[in-house]
């Protein structure tokens, strides 16, 4: 019997392309979560991601570690590629040789020198520029296996995507409440603007997604001050004061206060470029929080 209006072809089309695409549309959803959230916070913190050689001389090492209160080394790079950031041939990564309390450790540093490696750098435009190890942790430097080669571009890949495909969701808890507490950040001064930053830190963690949602505010804070309460089991003291220039800095001082996360260093002012990229940060980190929960 013939069908003129093509009616039922349609409809049997339509339910074969949702039953099709469903297992790819839950792929996809998967595909979303880390396969490894150490790395892939180390990949957000990270400005660049080398693989290369260090050239520095073994001797020089362990002679700056042994001294009571050692010298940062700037330790040449030779790049032989480039995982995540702009093309090189060099690079130069500053290195505090003390294993107390700075990783990667000395003896890592020993280990690696003049061989393959991958090193995850965070870039510093201010005071002290130059390259450093991303997130002080030993992860930021590893020898460069293919395997470990391979999670690192996966993961770069990864948190490209979400970077491009992000957009501000108006639909996430407190959203409205954060928007009205930034909009008088560059409005108010003194302790009207602390309180401000207070009121925002007593939404608790189910406003983290918003506030990063609106968090790139690049107006000027009128106080160039933040105080926050040091929750840290270790704290020399109990207060941590900051010194933020625009409110995206004030506003990644709160989220590490809430979170305990860190994408650069922008809580005491930064360049344009390390903003953008502790920006790009934490909306690695929104993203990952349902993988988080639902582990």
């Amino acid at each position: 019997m013939r069908n003129p209006t093509g009616f039922i072809p349609l409809i049997v089309w339509l339910v074969v392309g949702i039953i099709v695409s469903m297992p790819e549309a839950a792929h996809a959803a998967a595909a979303l979560c880390p396969d490894d959230p150490k790395l892939a916070r180390l990949v957000a913190a990270s400005d660049l991601i080398l693989v290369g050689r260090m050239k520095v001389a073994t001797q020089r090492l362990v002679e700056e570690a042994r001294k009571p209160s050692p010298n940062y080394l700037d330790i040449p790079i030779q790049v032989d590629g480039v995982i995540k950031g702009d093309d090189a041939e060099t690079a130069t990564v500053r290195f505090y040789p003390k294993d107390a309390s700075y990783r990667p450790s000395n003896d890592a540093v020993l280990g690696l020198v003049d061989t393959p490696a991958i090193l995850f750098l965070t870039r510093m435009d201010q005071g002290q520029a130059g390259l450093y190890f991303a997130g002080n942790q030993p992860a930021a430097l590893q020898a460069a296996t293919d395997q470990a080669m391979g999670a690192a571009r996966a993961e770069t890949s990864r948190q490209t995507q979400i970077i491009r495909s992000w957009h501000p969701d108006s639909s996430l808890a407190h959203f409205d409440e954060v928007r009205a507490l930034i909009a008088r950040l560059g409005q108010v001064s003194g302790p009207e603007q602390q309180r401000v930053f207070e009121q925002l830190e007593a939404l608790g963690h189910a406003a983290v997604p918003a506030i990063i949602a609106q968090m790139d505010d690049r107006r000027p804070l009128r106080t160039k001050a933040i105080s926050l309460v040091n929750h840290a089991s270790n704290a020399f003291e109990g207060m941590r004061h900051y010194g933020p220039d625009q409110v995206v800095d004030g506003l990644d001082a709160i989220l590490n206060q809430m979170t305990g996360a860190s994408f650069g260093s922008i809580m005491n002012g930064a360049s344009p470029r390390q903003r953008d990229g502790a920006v790009a940060g934490w909306r690695i980190y929104a993203a990952d929080l349902p993988c988080h929960e639902r582990q």
